[in-house]
């Protein structure tokens, strides 16, 4: 009797000597990893460093893409919980997704590919033997035409399309092969198959249809199915999608319109997009930013507790998902006063602890005080010293990701910097270490908009007396460059800083670019610009929501028309 793992290798060779597609893959890498304590005033840290700028003008047409991307560790994790049920594998219940090599712009490598085939092989067991295994087979694989049914049903949804007569045939033909394996063993061996075959580890878009124009590729109503299911969702096609592309009613912006629109509304399925992408664009996922790697003095802080941080992120994740699903706008990232408390940060937020468990509840705070996501916990903590605050990180991170102004490197060894004196305030220590001729240029940018935040300690709660004795004092004058509109500005509360950033159009054009970017998964292009100006007109008109803009990333044309990249 062959083993299953010698059948598996069977049925691998069958499918890669039929789709040759692991020469390519999809999905960005994040920078390497900052291990700046933060203890230090002296220099903006990785976070003054601007990410490349997008490009500034619109050039009208369609971006190329590649015809074959490979699915993310975020979409596969979704995909095999979607088909199967399978959230956790193996004896320590890990997601898929933390036993597969990091997502990688490159080729499968032998590691990758050997480990695709390790996770495929337990998914595929611990299926067919527990409660799951009815969502790949709900027949007795040993009964006449049960596994030939199984694989056209099964392989419709992990294909994402109806598969061929050909590959039917090469998927029964693991069923033939002497000596022959058990039903239970070819079922099984089937399933692994599935999960290795490039059709379900790739999004393949083959069509060769000229759209209209003549300068691209008409998707198919199949392929733009899976673009919508995976732009939205992270995930396979529902039935109703699997329906309209069935039906080839997927070819028109409106046909589209109607299935995103219905999909946008599923929030247990597109919450977790709108957070993840939130995440993206704060920069959380950014390995050189400064999120969750601070912990602080407890004698100064003495709510501080670091196994709080993860319910500080969950409130920032709810945040993001509330303001979408109540309508909210970007300006609303900025300025809601909602906020989700519990026991760990109550305290912090001014509110009596004992009132809250250890789930987060939903809350209005005080809208003068705590306008948006960067007053609240979560940021204003990770953007601080161990013992004080750090107008500095807090102002570069504003600066830099929020109105996308370049105030240049730190002159080398800016973070070890110190200076001597007696100050009654950390603004005023700031001032002086920051006042050399060699600093004072790119402090200028960087300063004003931390000194705005100092009314928030280390930990984000609220002071008006500095830990140092003196008053807090967060009023600041801009510089002409500070919001990109040549106008200098009197500012005086973290409200009057959070509604000038919500109406400075680069910060807006930065969103709507960063969108783009997750959604498509593609770097700033001059084509894609075309659609940032699109969406920055709307976001300036007023009234349009996020989930509006989710909408409209799949009316686009290169949603559902493709150009060939040029060699």
């Amino acid at each position: 009797m062959r083993t299953l793992r010698h059948l598996s290798y069977i049925g691998t060779t069958i499918f890669l000597a039929a789709t040759p597609f692991f020469a390519a893959c999809t999905g960005s890498i994040s920078d390497g990893a900052d291990d700046d304590d933060g203890q230090s005033t002296g220099g903006g840290g990785d976070d003054t460093t601007d990410p490349l700028p997008p490009p500034d003008v619109c050039v009208p047409g369609i971006p190329a893409t590649s015809q074959i991307p490979r699915l993310l560790n975020r979409q596969y994790d979704n995909t095999v919980r979607d088909l199967l049920g399978v959230s956790s594998v193996g004896a320590e219940r890990k997601r898929p997704s933390e036993l597969l090599v990091s997502d990688s712009d490159g080729p499968m490598t032998p590691d990758a590919w050997r480990i695709y085939q390790d996770v495929a092989a337990e998914i595929a067991k611990e299926v067919m033997a527990g409660p799951n295994r009815s969502k790949f087979i709900d027949c007795d694989p040993a009964a006449a035409g049960c596994l030939e049914q199984t694989i056209q049903t099964f392989g419709r949804k992990a294909f994402r399309r109806p598969l061929t007569t050909e590959e039917v045939e090469r998927f029964k033909k693991l069923g033939q092969t002497t000596p022959a394996g058990t039903p239970e063993e070819v079922a099984e061996t089937t399933l692994m198959a599935f999960l290795v075959s490039p059709s379900f580890l790739m999004l393949p878009e083959l069509t060769t249809t000229p759209d209209s124009s003549g300068k691209g590729i008409q998707l198919s109503s199949h392929e733009v199915a899976t673009r919508l299911s995976y732009l939205l969702w992270g995930s396979v096609p529902d039935d109703i999608l699997n329906a309209a592309a069935d039906a080839n009613q997927l070819q028109t912006r409106e046909q589209i319109l109607e299935q995103a629109t219905r999909m946008i509304a599923v929030r247990e399925k597109t919450g977790p997009l709108v957070t993840a992408f939130h995440r993206d664009w704060a920069q959380m996922n950014n390995g050189s930013a400064h999120w969750w790697k601070m912990d602080h003095d407890t004698k100064t802080y003495p709510l501080y507790s670091p196994d709080a941080k993860p319910s500080w992120q969950a409130e920032l994740d709810a945040f993001f998902e509330d303001v979408a699903f109540s309508g909210g706008s970007y300006k609303d990232l900025l300025l809601s006063n909602v906020a989700f408390v519990n026991k760990d940060n109550a305290a912090i937020y001014g509110l009596d602890p004992s009132a809250y468990g250890t789930d987060l509840t939903r809350v209005e705070l005080d809208p003068t005080e705590r306008p948006g996501f960067l007053t609240r916990v979560g940021f204003l903590s990770s953007y601080s010293g161990y013992n004080a605050t750090s107008p500095i990180l807090r102002g570069a991170f504003i600066s830099v990701y929020m109105l996308g102004v370049n105030p240049g490197p730190p002159i080398p060894g800016a973070a070890m910097l110190t200076v001597d004196g007696e100050f009654a305030t950390q603004r005023a220590y700031v001032e002086e270490l920051t006042k050399p001729a060699n600093c004072v240029g790119c402090h200028s940018i960087i300063n004003p908009p931390g000194f705005v935040m100092e009314g928030f300690d280390g930990i984000g709660g609220l002071q008006t007396t500095d830990p140092r004795g003196g008053a807090i004092d967060a009023s600041i004058t801009t510089n002409t460059v500070q919001f990109g509109d040549g106008v200098v500005k009197e500012i005086t509360s973290p409200l009057q800083l959070m509604q000038e950033i919500a109406q400075t159009p680069k910060a807006k054009q930065l969103y709507a670019q960063a969108w783009i970017s997750y959604a498509y998964g593609r770097a700033p292009n001059g084509n894609d610009k075309c659609l940032v100006d699109q969406l920055d007109t709307k976001l300036s008109a007023g009234g349009y929501s996020v989930l509006d803009l989710m909408a409209d990333l799949t009316q686009a044309d290169s949603f559902r028309v493709r150009v060939r990249a040029t060699p």
